[in-house]
């Protein structure tokens, strides 16, 4: 299967911050939200060949040759944590540049989702957490990611 080098439902995420030289390579992440209003991130492992390490993030990776962008959000989704919602239970949020020298395009999706954190099995990282936007503010986030969490923030306002 060849890579697609952008599936239809790309044009549905809002862009935030700069797309004037995106690299080739896409990404595909999920920002969870409980009812509780917290976000689910993932802490990076700290060691030195992972991107961002030490640093929390969305949920989310690389999207495979065949793969369309949900595809790709649910399959990491599953990896990453277990979690496994249906397809139309995503809504496509934004899309950013990351500061990465490949310039990776992350298209992010929303997901309302109730989460039991005995349930979640994960699958890469040092660790996760369900922040509140307080617990947000205080925590080292990636930095292009940063964004698009306050982006959602500030919409719940």
């Amino acid at each position: 299967m060849t890579d697609r080098p952008d599936d239809p439902e790309a044009c549905a995420f809002t862009p935030l911050g700069d797309w004037s030289s995106p690299g080739l390579r896409r990404g595909a992440a999920v920002l969870i939200e409980d009812p509780a209003g917290r976000l689910l991130l993932q802490l990076r492992d700290d060691i030195d060949t992972v991107a961002a390490r030490g640093q929390w993030c969305l949920f989310g990776g690389g999207v495979e040759p065949g793969e369309t962008l949900r595809e790709a959000a649910l399959r990491e989704l599953e990896e990453e944590t277990g979690l496994a919602p249906s397809p139309e239970r995503l809504a496509p949020f934004c899309r950013a540049v990351s500061t990465s020298p490949a310039r990776t395009r992350l298209y992010v999706y929303r997901l309302r989702l109730a989460v039991d954190p005995a349930r979640i099995r994960l699958g890469e990282g040092a660790g996760f957490a369900l922040l509140t936007p307080a617990q947000l503010r205080r925590y080292e986030i990636v930095p292009f990611q940063r964004p698009i969490i306050e982006q959602h923030l500030a919409g719940k306002a």
